[in-house]
Protein backbone atom coordinates (compact mmCIF):
# COMPACT_ATOMS: atom_id res chain seq x y z
CA UNK A 1 0.00 0.00 0.00
CA UNK A 2 1.46 3.43 -0.76
CA UNK A 3 1.31 6.41 1.01
CA UNK A 4 -1.68 8.12 -1.61
CA UNK A 5 -4.06 4.82 -1.08
CA UNK A 6 -3.46 4.69 2.40
CA UNK A 7 -4.64 8.14 2.59
CA UNK A 8 -7.70 7.56 0.84
CA UNK A 9 -8.80 4.07 2.28
CA UNK A 10 -8.37 6.27 5.67
CA UNK A 11 -10.34 9.26 4.64
CA UNK A 12 -13.09 6.85 3.08
CA UNK A 13 -13.31 4.98 6.49
CA UNK A 14 -13.46 8.26 8.46
CA UNK A 15 -16.72 9.32 6.09
CA UNK A 16 -18.35 6.09 6.99
CA UNK A 17 -17.93 6.42 10.67
CA UNK A 18 -18.31 10.23 10.84
CA UNK A 19 -21.16 11.13 8.42
CA UNK A 20 -23.68 8.55 9.21
CA UNK A 21 -24.66 10.29 12.03
CA UNK A 22 -25.70 14.05 12.55
CA UNK A 23 -22.30 15.78 14.34
CA UNK A 24 -22.21 16.01 18.06
CA UNK A 25 -23.44 18.53 19.41
CA UNK A 26 -23.57 17.69 23.04
CA UNK A 27 -22.62 20.46 25.73
CA UNK A 28 -19.00 20.05 26.86
CA UNK A 29 -17.86 17.40 29.35
CA UNK A 30 -16.91 17.85 32.70
CA UNK A 31 -14.57 16.27 35.15
CA UNK A 32 -11.52 14.31 34.36
CA UNK A 33 -10.67 10.89 34.93
CA UNK A 34 -7.89 9.66 38.02
CA UNK A 35 -4.95 8.08 36.01
CA UNK A 36 -2.40 6.02 37.32
CA UNK A 37 0.21 3.82 35.67
CA UNK A 38 2.45 1.44 37.29
CA UNK A 39 5.62 -0.53 35.37
CA UNK A 40 5.82 -3.66 37.46
CA UNK A 41 9.38 -5.49 37.32
CA UNK A 42 8.83 -9.39 36.37
CA UNK A 43 11.56 -11.78 36.38
CA UNK A 44 10.12 -12.55 32.96
CA UNK A 45 10.12 -8.71 32.03
CA UNK A 46 8.40 -5.55 32.88
CA UNK A 47 4.10 -5.55 33.16
CA UNK A 48 2.86 -2.14 32.65
CA UNK A 49 -0.40 -0.90 33.16
CA UNK A 50 -3.13 1.84 32.79
CA UNK A 51 -6.38 2.91 34.11
CA UNK A 52 -8.19 5.90 33.76
CA UNK A 53 -11.10 6.07 36.44
CA UNK A 54 -14.24 8.43 35.15
CA UNK A 55 -16.33 10.39 36.91
CA UNK A 56 -19.35 9.12 35.75
CA UNK A 57 -17.98 5.68 37.06
CA UNK A 58 -16.25 4.23 34.07
CA UNK A 59 -12.76 3.09 33.97
CA UNK A 60 -10.68 2.12 31.16
CA UNK A 61 -7.51 0.06 31.91
CA UNK A 62 -5.05 -1.28 29.72
CA UNK A 63 -2.05 -3.89 30.26
CA UNK A 64 1.30 -4.77 28.07
CA UNK A 65 3.83 -7.20 28.94
CA UNK A 66 7.08 -6.91 27.31
CA UNK A 67 9.05 -10.08 28.08
CA UNK A 68 12.59 -10.81 27.76
CA UNK A 69 12.32 -14.21 28.84
CA UNK A 70 9.83 -17.36 27.95
CA UNK A 71 7.36 -18.13 30.69
CA UNK A 72 3.86 -19.35 31.35
CA UNK A 73 1.17 -16.89 30.71
CA UNK A 74 0.63 -14.21 32.12
CA UNK A 75 -3.45 -14.78 33.68
CA UNK A 76 -6.13 -12.71 35.45
CA UNK A 77 -9.91 -12.65 35.49
CA UNK A 78 -12.42 -10.38 34.48
CA UNK A 79 -15.66 -10.54 36.12
CA UNK A 80 -19.25 -9.57 34.64
CA UNK A 81 -22.01 -9.68 36.64
CA UNK A 82 -25.14 -10.56 34.91
CA UNK A 83 -27.59 -13.20 34.51
CA UNK A 84 -27.26 -13.27 30.71
CA UNK A 85 -25.08 -11.90 28.59
CA UNK A 86 -23.27 -11.53 24.84
CA UNK A 87 -20.96 -10.49 22.56
CA UNK A 88 -21.16 -8.31 19.80
CA UNK A 89 -18.41 -8.47 16.86
CA UNK A 90 -17.63 -7.57 13.56
CA UNK A 91 -17.25 -10.35 11.38
CA UNK A 92 -16.49 -10.42 7.88
CA UNK A 93 -18.58 -12.97 5.19
CA UNK A 94 -16.29 -14.98 3.04
CA UNK A 95 -13.33 -12.45 4.50
CA UNK A 96 -13.87 -9.92 2.58
CA UNK A 97 -13.08 -6.63 4.11
CA UNK A 98 -15.83 -4.95 2.32
CA UNK A 99 -18.70 -7.26 3.76
CA UNK A 100 -18.42 -6.95 7.13
CA UNK A 101 -22.03 -7.77 9.52
CA UNK A 102 -22.56 -8.00 12.99
CA UNK A 103 -22.47 -10.86 14.58
CA UNK A 104 -23.78 -11.69 18.58
CA UNK A 105 -22.83 -14.31 20.21
CA UNK A 106 -24.48 -15.60 23.68
CA UNK A 107 -22.01 -15.97 26.60
CA UNK A 108 -24.01 -19.15 28.10
CA UNK A 109 -22.93 -20.61 24.40
CA UNK A 110 -19.74 -19.66 24.11
CA UNK A 111 -16.38 -21.33 24.99
CA UNK A 112 -13.65 -18.83 23.69
CA UNK A 113 -14.77 -15.44 22.36
CA UNK A 114 -13.76 -14.50 18.68
CA UNK A 115 -10.54 -12.91 18.67
CA UNK A 116 -11.90 -9.89 17.62
CA UNK A 117 -12.53 -6.33 19.50
CA UNK A 118 -16.03 -6.00 20.83
CA UNK A 119 -19.07 -5.29 23.20
CA UNK A 120 -19.86 -7.57 26.05
CA UNK A 121 -23.08 -6.81 27.67
CA UNK A 122 -24.40 -8.19 30.36
CA UNK A 123 -27.80 -7.50 32.28
CA UNK A 124 -25.51 -5.33 34.54
CA UNK A 125 -21.92 -4.53 33.04
CA UNK A 126 -21.39 -3.31 29.44
CA UNK A 127 -17.82 -3.62 27.93
CA UNK A 128 -16.01 -2.64 25.12
CA UNK A 129 -12.80 -4.84 25.09
CA UNK A 130 -9.95 -5.03 22.27
CA UNK A 131 -8.72 -7.93 20.88
CA UNK A 132 -5.78 -9.53 22.30
CA UNK A 133 -2.72 -8.69 20.51
CA UNK A 134 1.11 -10.26 20.23
CA UNK A 135 3.47 -8.51 18.32
CA UNK A 136 7.43 -7.98 17.65
CA UNK A 137 8.44 -4.02 17.93
CA UNK A 138 10.56 -3.41 14.91
CA UNK A 139 11.51 -0.07 15.64
CA UNK A 140 10.84 2.74 14.27
CA UNK A 141 6.85 2.93 16.05
CA UNK A 142 6.45 -0.09 14.04
CA UNK A 143 5.10 -3.23 15.22
CA UNK A 144 4.67 -7.16 13.54
CA UNK A 145 1.50 -8.39 14.32
CA UNK A 146 1.86 -12.34 15.62
CA UNK A 147 -1.55 -13.45 15.30
CA UNK A 148 -0.21 -17.16 15.84
CA UNK A 149 0.67 -16.31 19.33
CA UNK A 150 -2.78 -15.28 20.58
CA UNK A 151 -4.54 -16.84 23.12
CA UNK A 152 -8.57 -16.60 23.07
CA UNK A 153 -10.19 -15.13 25.90
CA UNK A 154 -11.70 -17.90 27.63
CA UNK A 155 -15.99 -17.88 28.93
CA UNK A 156 -16.44 -19.47 31.76
CA UNK A 157 -20.46 -19.53 33.68
CA UNK A 158 -20.47 -18.57 37.36
CA UNK A 159 -22.82 -17.80 39.96
CA UNK A 160 -24.11 -14.37 39.28
CA UNK A 161 -22.36 -13.54 36.10
CA UNK A 162 -19.43 -14.65 33.55
CA UNK A 163 -15.94 -14.59 34.56
CA UNK A 164 -13.47 -14.23 31.52
CA UNK A 165 -10.29 -15.75 31.50
CA UNK A 166 -7.37 -13.64 29.85
CA UNK A 167 -4.01 -15.26 29.07
CA UNK A 168 -1.00 -12.96 27.52
CA UNK A 169 1.77 -14.79 26.37
CA UNK A 170 5.21 -14.49 27.96
CA UNK A 171 7.69 -14.84 25.06
CA UNK A 172 10.71 -12.98 24.82
CA UNK A 173 10.97 -10.38 22.51
CA UNK A 174 7.11 -10.21 21.96
CA UNK A 175 5.17 -7.78 23.62
CA UNK A 176 1.54 -9.01 24.85
CA UNK A 177 -1.38 -6.29 25.40
CA UNK A 178 -5.24 -6.04 25.90
CA UNK A 179 -7.01 -3.34 26.61
CA UNK A 180 -11.40 -2.74 27.50
CA UNK A 181 -13.69 -0.42 28.57
CA UNK A 182 -16.05 -0.95 31.45
CA UNK A 183 -18.97 0.50 32.68
CA UNK A 184 -22.78 -0.03 34.51
CA UNK A 185 -24.65 1.24 31.34
CA UNK A 186 -25.05 1.07 28.37
CA UNK A 187 -21.98 2.14 26.16
CA UNK A 188 -23.57 2.67 22.69
CA UNK A 189 -27.44 3.49 22.34
CA UNK A 190 -27.63 -0.12 19.86
CA UNK A 191 -31.71 0.53 20.03
CA UNK A 192 -31.15 3.69 17.37
CA UNK A 193 -30.60 2.06 14.22
CA UNK A 194 -28.01 4.18 12.45
CA UNK A 195 -25.33 2.97 15.30
CA UNK A 196 -25.29 -0.47 14.45
CA UNK A 197 -24.20 1.09 10.71
CA UNK A 198 -21.90 3.29 12.55
CA UNK A 199 -19.44 1.26 14.91
CA UNK A 200 -20.04 -1.58 12.13
CA UNK A 201 -17.63 0.78 10.02
CA UNK A 202 -14.87 1.06 12.80
CA UNK A 203 -11.86 -0.58 12.13
CA UNK A 204 -9.54 -1.65 15.44
CA UNK A 205 -9.61 -5.32 13.46
CA UNK A 206 -7.91 -5.50 10.36
CA UNK A 207 -6.57 -1.85 9.16
CA UNK A 208 -6.02 -0.07 12.50
CA UNK A 209 -5.26 -0.93 16.33
CA UNK A 210 -5.47 0.73 19.33
CA UNK A 211 -2.13 0.00 21.42
CA UNK A 212 -0.75 1.15 25.12
CA UNK A 213 0.56 3.82 23.71
CA UNK A 214 -1.38 5.19 20.70
CA UNK A 215 -3.13 4.45 17.44
CA UNK A 216 -1.41 2.33 14.93
CA UNK A 217 -2.16 1.99 11.52
CA UNK A 218 -1.45 -0.39 8.57
CA UNK A 219 2.08 0.15 6.78
CA UNK A 220 2.54 1.21 3.33
CA UNK A 221 4.79 -1.09 1.37
CA UNK A 222 6.83 2.18 0.86
CA UNK A 223 7.55 3.11 4.96
CA UNK A 224 10.68 1.09 6.60
CA UNK A 225 9.95 -1.09 8.44
CA UNK A 226 7.07 -2.77 6.79
CA UNK A 227 6.01 -5.94 6.42
CA UNK A 228 2.30 -7.07 5.32
CA UNK A 229 1.17 -7.47 9.44
CA UNK A 230 3.67 -4.15 10.21
CA UNK A 231 1.13 -0.95 11.44
CA UNK A 232 3.41 1.74 12.63
CA UNK A 233 1.83 4.62 15.11
CA UNK A 234 0.00 7.50 13.29
CA UNK A 235 -0.32 11.38 14.47
CA UNK A 236 -3.74 11.02 13.08
CA UNK A 237 -6.18 8.89 15.25
CA UNK A 238 -9.05 8.66 13.01
CA UNK A 239 -11.56 6.34 15.29
CA UNK A 240 -10.86 8.97 16.96
CA UNK A 241 -12.02 11.86 14.58
CA UNK A 242 -15.11 9.53 14.94
CA UNK A 243 -15.57 9.63 18.41
CA UNK A 244 -14.90 13.22 18.75
CA UNK A 245 -17.23 14.80 15.73
CA UNK A 246 -20.49 12.27 16.36
CA UNK A 247 -20.33 11.46 19.65
CA UNK A 248 -23.62 10.55 21.02
CA UNK A 249 -22.50 7.70 23.37
CA UNK A 250 -21.00 7.24 26.39
CA UNK A 251 -18.11 4.89 24.67
CA UNK A 252 -17.49 7.96 22.39
CA UNK A 253 -17.36 10.54 25.68
CA UNK A 254 -14.72 7.81 27.21
CA UNK A 255 -12.44 6.96 24.94
CA UNK A 256 -12.15 10.08 22.62
CA UNK A 257 -10.72 11.57 25.94
CA UNK A 258 -7.96 8.46 26.69
CA UNK A 259 -7.04 8.74 22.73
CA UNK A 260 -6.52 12.43 23.10
CA UNK A 261 -4.53 11.51 25.94
CA UNK A 262 -2.28 9.34 24.26
CA UNK A 263 -1.39 12.06 21.46
CA UNK A 264 -0.38 15.02 24.07
CA UNK A 265 1.92 12.22 25.45
CA UNK A 266 3.10 11.13 21.88
CA UNK A 267 3.39 15.28 20.90
CA UNK A 268 7.37 16.09 20.45
CA UNK A 269 8.69 18.60 22.95
CA UNK A 270 9.06 21.49 20.22
CA UNK A 271 4.89 21.20 19.41
CA UNK A 272 4.55 18.45 16.61
CA UNK A 273 3.93 14.87 16.32
CA UNK A 274 7.11 12.66 14.36
CA UNK A 275 6.31 10.26 11.36
CA UNK A 276 8.73 7.72 12.94
CA UNK A 277 8.74 5.15 9.92
CA UNK A 278 11.12 6.11 6.52
CA UNK A 279 9.18 6.54 3.74
CA UNK A 280 11.12 5.26 0.91
CA UNK A 281 9.81 7.77 -1.55
CA UNK A 282 10.74 10.89 0.73
CA UNK A 283 13.89 9.59 1.34
CA UNK A 284 15.11 9.08 -2.41
CA UNK A 285 13.60 12.29 -3.74
CA UNK A 286 14.64 14.87 -0.49
CA UNK A 287 16.68 13.15 1.19
CA UNK A 288 13.97 13.15 4.59
CA UNK A 289 15.22 9.95 7.17
CA UNK A 290 12.96 8.47 9.53
CA UNK A 291 11.40 10.63 11.92
CA UNK A 292 10.23 13.47 10.00
CA UNK A 293 7.02 16.05 9.95
CA UNK A 294 4.26 14.98 7.78
CA UNK A 295 2.09 18.68 7.64
CA UNK A 296 -0.94 16.56 6.60
CA UNK A 297 -1.04 14.22 10.09
CA UNK A 298 0.24 16.85 12.00
CA UNK A 299 -2.86 19.10 10.91
CA UNK A 300 -5.16 16.06 11.23
CA UNK A 301 -3.78 15.71 15.23
CA UNK A 302 -3.91 18.97 16.21
CA UNK A 303 -7.16 19.90 14.61
CA UNK A 304 -8.86 16.75 16.87
CA UNK A 305 -6.97 18.40 19.94
CA UNK A 306 -8.69 21.75 18.75
CA UNK A 307 -11.90 19.86 19.37
CA UNK A 308 -11.17 17.91 22.10
CA UNK A 309 -10.05 20.97 24.13
CA UNK A 310 -13.38 22.69 23.41
CA UNK A 311 -15.38 19.60 24.23
CA UNK A 312 -13.38 18.12 27.60
CA UNK A 313 -12.16 21.84 28.76
CA UNK A 314 -8.98 20.14 29.61
CA UNK A 315 -5.68 22.07 29.74
CA UNK A 316 -3.48 19.69 28.63
CA UNK A 317 -5.52 19.54 25.51
CA UNK A 318 -5.88 23.15 24.86
CA UNK A 319 -1.73 23.39 25.71
CA UNK A 320 -1.24 20.58 23.49
CA UNK A 321 -3.18 22.90 20.25
CA UNK A 322 -1.30 25.87 21.60
CA UNK A 323 2.16 24.37 21.11
CA UNK A 324 1.60 22.41 17.38
CA UNK A 325 0.43 26.41 16.95
CA UNK A 326 3.41 27.82 17.76
CA UNK A 327 5.33 24.94 15.86
CA UNK A 328 3.79 25.61 12.47
CA UNK A 329 3.63 29.06 12.78
CA UNK A 330 7.87 28.86 12.73
CA UNK A 331 7.54 25.97 10.34
CA UNK A 332 5.74 27.79 7.87
CA UNK A 333 8.29 30.81 8.05
CA UNK A 334 11.41 28.94 7.47
CA UNK A 335 9.34 26.38 5.09
CA UNK A 336 7.54 27.90 2.32
CA UNK A 337 7.55 29.13 -1.33
CA UNK A 338 7.04 32.87 -2.13
CA UNK A 339 4.18 33.39 -4.99
CA UNK A 340 4.02 36.49 -6.11
CA UNK A 341 0.75 38.31 -6.61
CA UNK A 342 -1.39 41.24 -5.41
CA UNK A 343 -0.99 40.00 -2.28
CA UNK A 344 1.79 38.29 -1.37
CA UNK A 345 1.27 34.61 -0.86
CA UNK A 346 3.17 31.14 0.91
CA UNK A 347 3.04 27.41 0.07
CA UNK A 348 3.96 25.96 2.72
CA UNK A 349 6.67 22.62 1.90
CA UNK A 350 4.28 19.19 2.83
CA UNK A 351 7.59 17.87 4.65
CA UNK A 352 10.53 18.19 7.07
CA UNK A 353 12.92 17.03 8.96
CA UNK A 354 14.75 18.71 11.90
CA UNK A 355 18.09 17.39 10.80
CA UNK A 356 17.79 19.07 7.25
CA UNK A 357 16.32 18.39 3.84
CA UNK A 358 16.05 19.51 0.47
CA UNK A 359 12.27 22.02 0.17
CA UNK A 360 9.73 19.76 -1.03
CA UNK A 361 6.79 20.31 -3.09
CA UNK A 362 3.72 21.75 -1.74
CA UNK A 363 0.52 19.30 -2.28
CA UNK A 364 -2.68 21.39 -2.86
CA UNK A 365 -4.85 19.27 0.17
CA UNK A 366 -2.24 19.58 2.50
CA UNK A 367 -1.93 23.89 2.26
CA UNK A 368 -6.13 23.51 2.58
CA UNK A 369 -5.84 21.94 5.64
CA UNK A 370 -3.34 23.76 6.76
CA UNK A 371 -5.68 26.83 6.22
CA UNK A 372 -8.07 25.27 7.30
CA UNK A 373 -6.70 24.35 10.94
CA UNK A 374 -5.47 28.15 11.36
CA UNK A 375 -9.26 29.67 10.35
CA UNK A 376 -10.62 26.86 12.71
CA UNK A 377 -8.55 27.83 15.76
CA UNK A 378 -8.85 31.69 15.06
CA UNK A 379 -12.68 30.84 15.31
CA UNK A 380 -12.32 29.57 18.24
CA UNK A 381 -9.54 31.56 19.97
CA UNK A 382 -9.24 34.76 18.25
CA UNK A 383 -6.03 35.41 17.71
CA UNK A 384 -5.30 37.63 14.43
CA UNK A 385 -1.95 35.71 14.04
CA UNK A 386 -3.75 32.38 12.79
CA UNK A 387 -5.78 34.68 10.49
CA UNK A 388 -2.95 36.69 8.95
CA UNK A 389 -1.14 33.11 8.67
CA UNK A 390 -4.06 31.79 7.06
CA UNK A 391 -4.41 34.77 4.71
CA UNK A 392 -0.59 34.90 3.45
CA UNK A 393 -0.87 31.03 2.82
CA UNK A 394 -4.81 31.29 1.16
CA UNK A 395 -3.09 34.31 -1.20
CA UNK A 396 -0.53 31.42 -2.20
CA UNK A 397 -3.23 29.00 -3.61
CA UNK A 398 -5.48 32.04 -5.16
CA UNK A 399 -2.12 33.68 -6.93
CA UNK A 400 -1.74 30.73 -9.00
CA UNK A 401 -5.29 30.83 -9.93
CA UNK A 402 -6.42 28.46 -12.83
CA UNK A 403 -2.29 26.66 -12.89
CA UNK A 404 -3.92 24.80 -10.27
CA UNK A 405 -6.40 23.13 -13.19
CA UNK A 406 -4.91 20.35 -15.22
CA UNK A 407 -5.44 20.01 -18.93
CA UNK A 408 -8.47 17.29 -18.07
CA UNK A 409 -9.90 19.68 -15.65
CA UNK A 410 -9.22 18.07 -12.85
CA UNK A 411 -6.73 19.39 -10.47
CA UNK A 412 -2.41 19.18 -10.18
CA UNK A 413 -1.64 17.37 -7.17
CA UNK A 414 1.23 19.42 -6.19
CA UNK A 415 3.06 22.27 -6.75
CA UNK A 416 6.88 20.99 -6.94
CA UNK A 417 10.13 23.32 -5.99
CA UNK A 418 10.82 24.09 -9.81
CA UNK A 419 7.74 25.47 -10.33
CA UNK A 420 5.78 22.78 -12.27
CA UNK A 421 2.47 20.95 -11.33
CA UNK A 422 2.25 17.29 -11.82
CA UNK A 423 0.61 14.21 -9.87
CA UNK A 424 -3.05 12.67 -10.23
CA UNK A 425 -5.20 14.28 -7.01
CA UNK A 426 -7.56 12.21 -5.11
CA UNK A 427 -11.11 11.58 -6.12
CA UNK A 428 -12.58 14.11 -3.97
CA UNK A 429 -10.29 14.69 -0.99
CA UNK A 430 -9.26 17.94 -2.34
CA UNK A 431 -12.53 18.68 -3.53
CA UNK A 432 -13.54 18.48 0.04
CA UNK A 433 -10.79 20.26 1.21
CA UNK A 434 -11.75 23.23 -0.88
CA UNK A 435 -15.25 23.04 0.43
CA UNK A 436 -14.44 23.46 3.92
CA UNK A 437 -11.93 26.43 3.17
CA UNK A 438 -14.85 28.45 1.54
CA UNK A 439 -17.03 27.98 4.61
CA UNK A 440 -14.70 28.63 6.72
CA UNK A 441 -13.54 31.60 4.81
CA UNK A 442 -17.25 32.92 4.70
CA UNK A 443 -17.24 32.31 8.23
CA UNK A 444 -14.35 34.93 9.07
CA UNK A 445 -15.14 37.96 5.72
CA UNK A 446 -18.45 37.32 5.16
CA UNK A 447 -18.19 36.98 1.65
CA UNK A 448 -16.55 33.70 -1.01
CA UNK A 449 -13.22 33.69 -2.26
CA UNK A 450 -13.76 33.88 -6.06
CA UNK A 451 -10.89 31.45 -7.56
CA UNK A 452 -11.73 28.98 -4.45
CA UNK A 453 -14.97 28.96 -6.21
CA UNK A 454 -13.51 28.72 -9.82
CA UNK A 455 -11.28 25.44 -8.27
CA UNK A 456 -14.26 23.90 -6.76
CA UNK A 457 -16.65 24.34 -9.70
CA UNK A 458 -13.42 22.57 -12.28
CA UNK A 459 -13.09 19.58 -9.76
CA UNK A 460 -16.91 19.47 -9.54
CA UNK A 461 -17.37 19.03 -13.31
CA UNK A 462 -14.20 16.30 -13.49
CA UNK A 463 -15.75 14.43 -11.05
CA UNK A 464 -19.03 14.57 -12.79
CA UNK A 465 -17.06 13.75 -16.39
CA UNK A 466 -15.75 10.78 -14.49
CA UNK A 467 -18.41 9.45 -12.18
CA UNK A 468 -17.13 10.42 -9.11
CA UNK A 469 -19.50 10.17 -5.83
CA UNK A 470 -18.79 12.46 -3.14
CA UNK A 471 -19.37 10.62 -0.25
CA UNK A 472 -19.38 13.78 1.93
CA UNK A 473 -22.14 15.36 2.36
CA UNK A 474 -22.87 18.45 0.24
Amino acid sequence: MTRSRMLFAIVLATFLFTFLLPPDVSTPQTGTPAVTEANLVRTWGTMREKTYDFPNGDRYWAKRLEAGANDQPYTFSLFLPGRTGTFRYVRYVDDDPQKPVWNVINLEETAPLPNAPGFLETTDRHVWIGAPIVYKPLGRGTIEAKQEHVLPIAVHKQWGGFALEIRMPVQAGLVSEVWALESSHPLVPWDREQFASVWLALDLQRKAKWLYDGYYYQSPSTYVPTSPAAYWRIPENYVLRSLLFTGQSRVAEDMAYVMLDASVQNQEAEGYWKTLPRSEWLWQDYGIPDGYYDTRFNTGAAELMLKGCQQYREERFCQSVKKYAAFFRDYAARHHFVVDGVNVGWLVADYAHPGGNKKTHVSLNHQLAEINFLLNLYLQEGNPTDRELAEIMLNGVVNLGAKWVAPNGDLHYARFPDGSFGRTDYPYLTYNDLRETQRLYRAVYGRDEPVLDQLIRSKRAWMNANGVVNPFPE
